[in-house]
């Protein structure tokens, strides 16, 4: 073989081993892409006016998909039961037409909620199931800054299934269930329309 010929093979070798290189490293990155939607963090588009002023119509917003949905947190959950959420949330396979939809945990399993009469309508009080005293809700927006709830009236459009419910009639949550609301109340089809949400169709948690 002349030195021609071996510098020729020698240069095929390089670009050769520079082109499995780089595919192993793209599909390497590929894989840690399809891992970390799946299992740790994904986005999602806001396609509802319900969350305003806290998120609008249009807005993205990351979801992390470790822990459990807590009180107050907002999260992304499946407006109806899916085969497989997680495959589905990341990458829109196999959601069989359900709609991913974006709202506010104000209470979580065997809490007890019902309505308080106020000055302009009623205001949501919650005894929580491992608390011995009622509360209201108080939420921060991404900045720190209080999120302004108004005051619900007895609309059935805006009360729906807590109507009529006190303290001593409270509504309770179900096991395994969060009863999550949007923050812009009188324009939210949420839990008072559609009841308890199963904590196996919400995807995760909205980060900031």
């Amino acid at each position: 073989m002349s030195v021609s010929e071996d510098k020729n093979t020698c240069g095929r070798k390089t670009v050769l081993r520079v082109i499995n290189i780089s595919l192993t490293a793209i599909l390497v990155l590929l894989l840690c892409f399809v891992i970390l939607k799946i299992f740790f963090i994904t986005w999602a588009t806001v396609d509802q006016s319900s969350m305003y002023p806290t998120y609008g119509d249009g807005d993205t917003v990351f979801v992390s998909r470790l822990g459990q949905p807590e009180r107050g947190s907002i999260v992304v959950y499946y407006d109806k039961d899916v085969s497989v959420p997680r495959l589905a949330s990341a990458f829109g396979l196999f959601s069989g037409g359900a709609k991913l939809l974006i709202k506010r945990v104000v209470a979580t399993e065997n809490d007890m909620i019902w309505l308080e009469p106020e000055d302009n309508g009623y205001t949501v009080k919650i005894l929580y199931a491992d608390a011995d005293s009622a509360a209201g809700e108080e939420y921060t927006d991404g900045e720190g800054k209080p999120v302004e709830l108004a005051p619900l009236t007895l609309d059935p459009d805006t009360v729906g299934i807590l109507r009529g419910k006190t303290r001593w009639d409270p509504y309770i949550v179900g096991e395994g269930c969060v009863f999550a609301m949007g923050d812009n109340r009188a324009a939210s089809q949420d839990s008072r329309v559609f009841g308890d949400v199963p904590v196996s169709r919400i995807i995760g948690t909205v980060i900031g």
